[in-house]
């Protein structure tokens, strides 16, 4: 049994709590890392609340972006890398998917979201559109709001233009994603 902390372990160091991200009222679970089965539809994802494309920003492009800030059209994730011996460790780095449907919980994997310089996998944590059209649906819970039931939620196509789109994290915030796929394509699908 471990207490566990945002998915990360809290093991029996010399670390303070805070230096995991445990705050003032945040919740700590009791984990047996044993069990093999993990029942993620009642467990989720933290991920970027993508339910209000009003909070999408635009950034123009930049020539002096650095290599783990590359983007391509359509879907890109974003979350940090984790490998101390990275140049992008500690960085937001993006990982683009293209067009394509993507289930934010079942296909993060060690091939398909990887940090763009050293290959280890990244959990997302964003995500950003390029030159494409998207949409999402999905059940999400506020954090820290387990007595609520999640909500259903979805949206229409969007169209961005050729810029980089991300959600601000300060501004859109933080939910707990008990299912979400994101899907981008090139042009808007006829209804």
């Amino acid at each position: 049994m471990s207490l566990t902390f945002d998915k990360d372990i809290l093991d029996e160091d010399e670390e303070t709590l805070l230096s995991y991200g445990v705050e003032e009222g945040s919740r700590l679970e009791l984990s047996d890392l044993n069990i093999q089965a993990r029942n993620f539809g009642a467990v989720g994802l933290r991920f970027v609340n993508v339910s209000n494309s009003t909070d999408l920003k635009r950034r123009d492009w930049s020539k002096d972006a650095p290599r783990w800030r590359r983007t391509r059209c359509g879907l890109c994730l974003e979350g940090q890398c984790t490998n101390s011996k990275c140049d992008a460790y500690k960085h937001t780095v993006i990982m683009p998917m293209g067009y394509t449907k993507f289930d934010i919980l079942v296909d993060p994997s060690d091939t398909k979201t990887v940090c763009p310089l050293c290959k280890n996998y990244v959990q997302p944590t964003n995500c950003g559109f390029n030159n494409c059209w998207w949409k999402f649906y999905g059940k999400k819970q506020n954090e820290g709001n387990d007595k609520t039931p999640p909500q259903n939620c979805s949206s229409d196509w969007n169209q961005v233009d050729d810029a980089y789109h991300y959600f601000d994290q300060l501004k859109s915030g933080m939910v707990i994603w008990r299912q979400l796929v994101v899907e981008a394509v090139k042009k808007k699908p006829v209804q």
